[in-house]
């Protein structure tokens, strides 16, 4: 796959407001093309998937325990708009997500695998 354009674009929730996000504009074929052949790798190397959703190209902007009115952040996302940039690398990131229930316990992210889009192999 080669490098590609991308923005950052408008927003949206999941899990009924655990999750803040803004999504994405530009080449999101390409983006979505690149998650189902990660998705596929990962199955092959028998990295347990328990459930399979479509994709949908976004960056997490915030994370809640408990279910948040988002409203005006989605109202506030609603003509949001980055500049254009162009993307040159896969990197796949583990979450570990708190699950203590501790206050202002953190999630924290680890890149797993880095790939230069465009090169061989």
């Amino acid at each position: 796959t080669e490098p590609f354009p991308l923005a950052l674009s408008g927003g949206g929730q999941f899990g009924r407001g655990r999750a803040l996000w803004a999504g994405a504009a530009g080449d999101v074929h390409t983006m979505r093309l690149l998650a189902e052949r990660a998705e596929a790798a990962g199955r092959k190397a028998g990295v347990g998937m328990d459930e399979h959703r479509r994709y949908t190209a976004h960056l997490t902007v915030a994370r809640s325990r408990d279910a948040v009115d988002v409203r005006p952040y989605l109202a506030a996302l609603e003509d949001f708009r980055s500049r254009t940039w162009t993307v040159e690398e896969l990197v796949l990131v583990r979450s570990h997500l708190p699950r203590s229930g501790v206050p202002g316990e953190q999630p924290r992210y680890e890149a797993v695998a880095r790939r230069a889009l465009g090169a061989a192999g």
